[in-house]
């Protein structure tokens, strides 16, 4: 399970709010919750990049990938200067192992900004990861670390591929680095459990694991690996 991807995806798409000025939007927000609000105004504004976008986020709560992919899409096709649109969509795309989130990527590289230039990389490598190709995927979080050394996420999606390559001495080296730009990060905690429980350090792996839970009461991955581990 790739925790990070998934807390990424979740933390990042955030848009605008619904703020169009007509009359006939506020009406029709007044009288609807607001998903059922925003479809029913996308109706009749069809290429209003706000409301695209909150629908998108509305489709993407709600579990509908493929609605918000499509929504997104829309909104870029309406106006392409959008980066965290843009990110978003390569993030979704890569997920689902579509090759159209490595056009997007590759357009993100080449920005002058190197934060885009780094989200670009970091899509390319989940897509490679998603797809079963740890080699590039390590090559492209590379890649997006040299672009932006403080990008915490490409440390642990990179960790996660040497973890599970059992290669846990690098892993855990990428992920003290992770540490040391965020100490409130779950996830590095929980990664650090699982390459400290492959190295056979039990009593260690236990401790990061309860760390991860410590910073946060609802972290699956690191409350069913100390249960298993209590079991032992």
């Amino acid at each position: 399970m790739r925790v990070t991807a998934i807390r990424s995806m979740l933390v990042a798409f955030v848009f605008f709010s619904v703020s169009c000025n007509q009359g006939k939007e506020s009406n029709t927000v007044g009288a609807a919750g607001p998903q059922d609000a925003a479809s029913t105004l996308l109706a009749q504004f069809p290429d209003s990049i706000d409301l695209l976008n909150q629908t998108a986020f509305n489709a993407l709560q709600s579990g509908d990938t493929g609605k918000s992919i499509q929504l997104l899409s829309h909104s870029l096709a309406v106006k392409l200067d959008q980066p965290e649109v843009e990110n978003e969509l390569g993030f979704l795309l890569a997920a689902i192992k579509s090759e159209q989130s490595l056009l997007i990527a590759t357009r993100m590289t080449k920005s002058e900004k190197a934060s885009t230039a780094s989200q670009g990389h970091y899509i390319k490598g989940l897509y490679h990861a998603n797809s079963g190709n740890d080699k590039e995927a390590i090559r492209s979080f590379d890649s997006s670390i040299i672009s932006n050394f403080t990008f915490t996420n490409a440390y642990i999606e990179k960790a996660i591929l040497l973890n599970n390559a059992g290669d846990f001495d690098k892993a855990i080296d990428a992920l003290a680095k992770a540490m040391e730009l965020d100490r409130k990060n779950a996830d590095v905690y929980y990664w650090l459990g699982s390459c400290l429980e492959g190295k056979k350090d039990f009593i260690k792996a236990a401790a990061y694991y309860q760390e991860a839970i410590s910073l946060d009461p609802q972290h699956q991955g690191a409350i069913r690996s100390l249960h298993q581990l209590k079991k032992q």
